[in-house]
């Protein structure tokens, strides 16, 4: 039987969502079959796009209920998206939201979204967009996108590779309808950056050094990503990690 937890977020409907966001950007053929897995008390959902334009963007759904969450008896139901662009010249994308409640730490809604860098360079313009779309939200709702965008800053985060235009923080149930806003929101302003004027084409020297920060990338979510402890805790798969959201190519 598929594990259910009773968390009201992340949205079902994020998954449709998504994948019409995909579909616009790579056509309805880009899409492979549905991934399911399952346990004794979780279950997770993968679905991914590979086009020209995205060489891979997935995402899943994640339930766990009463499993390991924080070290300790929980629950938690993560929704994650992260997409690869075939140019190394155009930053990736990544949006993680989960609602948990466990002993240690009670309950509580995570959220992160930023650029991935897959060239190095300083994609001035594509941060600048980037974070305009997030401060209009959070001005919106009367918060500091300065305050959330500090929060995660110089954390090395995606192994050095977040852009750092974007923010991690932790929230509330309250919070639920502005983090709803900022997911919609940030997918207008990630499709403008797929779609604006093409910078310098990409040369050997950009894709080397793209396989290499997408290494980087998996090194550390093995090693440092509490996501990935948690999956561990609770005996799932890497294989349903990497299904969605390590890089479709790595290199070395």
């Amino acid at each position: 039987m598929t594990a259910e937890t009773d968390f009201s977020f992340p949205k079902e409907e994020y998954r449709a969502l998504l994948k019409a966001f995909y579909t616009e950007i790579n056509g309805p053929e880009s899409f492979e079959p549905l991934l399911e897995w399952q346990g004794e008390n979780w279950s997770s959902r993968v679905l991914r796009s590979r086009g020209a334009v995205l060489e891979k963007a997935g995402f899943t759904t994640v339930n766990i209920a009463n499993g390991i969450v924080n070290d300790s008896p929980g629950s938690i139901r993560l929704f994650e998206t992260l997409a690869y662009p075939a140019s190394p010249c155009i930053p990736g994308l990544i949006i993680m939201t989960n609602m948990n409640r466990s002993e240690a730490m009670g309950e509580m809604v995570v959220f992160f979204t930023d650029l991935i860098i897959q060239d190095g360079r300083a994609h001035v313009e594509e941060k600048q967009l980037f974070s305009a779309a997030l401060k209009a939200i959070c001005d919106r709702h009367g918060r500091s996108f300065e305050e959330y965008n500090a929060f995660g800053a110089g954390q090395g985060i995606l192994g050095g590779n977040a852009a750092e235009c974007g923010f991690l923080n932790f929230f509330a149930g309250e919070d639920i309808s502005f983090l709803d806003d900022v997911i919609h929101g940030v997918l207008p302003a990630y499709r403008a950056i797929l779609t604006k004027t093409p910078g310098p084409q990409a040369t050997q020297d950009d894709f080397t050094f793209m396989y290499r920060s997408r290494a980087r990338f998996v090194e550390w979510f093995i090693t440092e990503n509490i996501g990935h402890r948690i999956a561990k805790a609770n005996t799932i798969p890497l294989e349903t990690i990497e299904a969605y959201g390590f890089p479709p190519v790595i290199k070395y």
